[in-house]
């Protein structure tokens, strides 16, 4: 899996849970959302012609491959699209936060939300990067914001005739409905593990979060139909807040309930959800908020770790709405199951789609090499990296030799290999994924090898200039090059991949003390840094929003070293912090003042700040070695004639499902 950009002492997750987006809970600071691995098999080059580029998952079946670099054909043509039907879905696990969005940070849950769920200011169109899917649209907002000159304060308009769900169906959206939320999402009670931190860029939004003033000081709505925020500082991310469904608004419930529908449901507002988008929960029509919180009935349609049942909501305008198709009628999902069964389910017929399944090894080469079934497969980059992260405090990882000999010495294909071949993702050559820096980068790689097998030769002329090779053979001759301590996750493919680390590295003279955990303990281990832990071996990381600073600061950020998280490096510690966790180096580099520049730039420039702050990481800073960018992969049933990928989620949109008219 791979973090989608939060963790925190507890630890991020990006481990391979059968192949689903999904996060770790943690106790503050950031924490990032899982990537979709596939089983740990090579696909002996059975897809290579399927999944070669970079962008698929488009929604006609001219779109194949040939043209994306993904196989993203739906199997029929736009022409037999018809509304109707109700698409039949499995989910091997539940969902981590019960549906709430102030704390729900779940890949699969955000694409329930955007596809069906939930309206924000700000959307998406549920298509792939090439298909602008990553595009920021007006959705509740009737335009993108104005923003001042001095890039402090935004300015949102909202449309009219945004209605709630039932029983709130005659509300319309407002702009003090966004209030709300914020200050829902300010509660460090109801936003536990979620993604607030974000929001601390909002003028006093922190200071109502700690009960220290009455109001979010920076959040303005002047009438109903206008929004006015003002930030702290310039930060260009700030539209894409306003499209994570935290912000979705919360319709008013009483003059003594500041919360209004939410108010009493600070652990459970999933079940109570009151939704603004094409569909509801089966039985929303049934809530009665006039009651006490603990004597609310939760809605029929969300059964935790049993089902879920969405289904039109008779509220909703489409005509407000010109990011969501939702031809089908309903959708069912189970919850639970065998995931091989499950695949055999989607061949009978039984099943459409696997939401966070792992395509098994002969289902994916019968889909691949089969005509009449390659339509079905649909092959799509996720925006997420997997890497291994070096602590620049942590001899012998604090010499910018060894890690650079690391990197020319990886044999990346063969990391490839272990996590399932070429169809899970692409060799990764730097550390953003190209969709965060408008391709910028998308041929960049400044330690290509052959083959991306890794060269030893020029490894060890990198070696042979570091201060541990002290008679410049290009193998380390320091003691502190026996028994490095790493570690790695327990979970089928790092033991593998440990393995070739080891293989690759010997040459160097990098010998490994590695120690095994369980996902959520390697990741606490790797944040600590009293740990003292040489070499991570085994993180991940997906983006939040569609944005450069959900890489940039998370990761690299002096913030987010521990008790925050992610940045595993050190990058940025300050000589206080080295000391009193035993380090004999006393300075490591900063980005703090680039990461601050990128932000605060909009527009073209500000992917060249992202592209420009990765080439400064991989070139003169070397935190890191990526080696691979993740794809999703889904099987559909041939009941489907129309699929999209969304880029946001990175998972398939389900409101673009169609339902074939025979198959109704």
């Amino acid at each position: 899996m791979i973090h989608r950009a939060r963790t925190c002492p507890g630890g991020w997750d990006p481990g391979d849970r059968l192949g689903s987006v999904k996060q770790e809970e943690g106790e503050g600071g950031y924490v990032r959302r899982y990537l979709k691995v596939l089983a740990l098999v090579a696909v002996l080059g059975l897809v290579a012609a399927a999944c070669g580029g970079d962008e698929g998952g488009g929604e006609t079946g001219a779109e194949t491959g040939a043209e994306t670099g993904a196989t993203g054909a739906t199997g029929e043509t736009g022409a037999d699209i018809q509304p109707g039907g109700t698409l039949e879905f499995a989910m091997l696990g539940d969902v981590s936060a019960a549906f709430d969005p102030a704390k729900e940070y779940y890949s699969v849950t955000w694409e329930y939300y955007r596809c069906c769920l939930l309206r924000t200011l700000l959307g998406y169109t549920g298509k792939t990067t090439a298909e602008g899917g990553a595009d920021l649209q007006p959705d509740i907002a009737s335009a993108l914001p104005e923003i001042s000159s001095d890039g402090l304060t935004y300015t949102f308009t909202l449309k009219s005739g945004v209605n709630y769900s039932p029983p709130f169906e005659d509300v319309s959206v407002t702009s003090g409905d966004i209030v709300r939320a914020l200050e829902r999402v300010a509660d460090p009670n109801a936003s536990v593990g979620g993604y607030n931190f974000y929001y601390n860029i909002i003028e006093g939004f922190a200071e109502f979060g700690e009960g220290k003033a009455d109001t979010i000081t920076g959040v303005e709505a002047p009438d109903d139909s206008t929004l006015i925020v003002t930030l702290t500082a310039p930060s260009g991310y700030l539209p894409y807040l306003f499209s994570m469904h935290a912000t979705a608004p919360i319709p008013p419930d009483g003059p003594d309930e500041r919360l209004g529908a939410a108010e009493g449901h600070t652990k459970d507002y999933g079940r109570y959800l009151v939704t603004t988008g094409p569909y509801m929960f089966l039985g929303s029509e049934n809530l009665d908020f006039s009651l006490p919180a603990d004597e609310q009935t939760p809605v029929a349609g969300y059964e935790p770790g049993q089902s879920i049942q969405l289904v039109r909501n008779p509220g909703y305008d489409p005509a407000t709405d010109g990011l969501r198709p939702a031809y089908a009628d309903a959708i069912n999902v189970s919850i639970g199951g065998d995931n091989n069964d499950l695949y055999n389910k989607i061949q009978a017929g039984e099943l459409d789609l696997v939401v966070d399944g792992i395509v098994p090894p002969p289902v994916l080469r019968t889909y691949s090499t089969d005509p009449t079934l390659q339509p079905l497969l649909h092959i799509n980059p996720s925006d997420a990296v997997r890497y291994i992260s070096f602590n620049m405090a942590a001899p012998p990882f604090d010499d910018i030799h060894v890690r650079k000999a690391f990197n020319l010495a990886l044999d990346k294909a063969g990391m490839r290999t272990l996590r399932g071949g070429e169809s899970t993702g692409e060799i990764g050559g730097h550390i953003f994924v190209n969709s965060l820096q408008d391709n910028l980068l998308a041929d960049y790689d400044p330690y290509a090898t052959p083959n991306s097998a890794g060269d030893i030769t020029a490894a060890q002329a990198e070696m042979a200039q570091s201060v541990y090779d002290t008679d410049g053979d290009g193998v380390c001759d320091d003691p502190v090059c026996s028994g490095i301590l790493a570690v790695t996750d327990e979970a089928d493919p790092y033991p593998d991949q440990a393995a070739l680390i080891t293989q690759n590295m010997e040459p160097l003279g990098l010998v490994f003390d590695i120690k095994s955990f369980e996902r959520t303990t390697m990741y606490s281990k790797c944040n600590d840094p009293s740990a003292q832990v040489a070499i991570c071996l085994a993180p991940g990381w997906g983006k939040d929003f569609p944005d450069g600073y959900t890489f940039a600061d998370p990761l690299f950020g002096s913030a987010a070293i521990f008790p925050s998280c992610c940045n595993y490096s050190l990058l940025g510690a300050s000589p206080e912090l080295l000391q009193e966790n035993g380090y004999s180096v006393t300075e490591v580099p900063s980005v703090d003042e680039q990461i601050a520049t990128a932000n605060a730039q909009t527009g073209d420039a500000r992917f060249q700040g992202w592209a420009d702050l990765d080439v400064t990481l991989m070139e003169e800073v070397v935190p890191w070695a990526p080696y691979f960018f993740d794809n999703n992969v889904d099987v559909t049933s041939a009941r489907i004639v129309n699929y999209s990928f969304d880029q946001f989620a990175g998972l398939a949109a389900f409101d673009h499902f169609a339902i074939h008219p025979d198959a109704q």
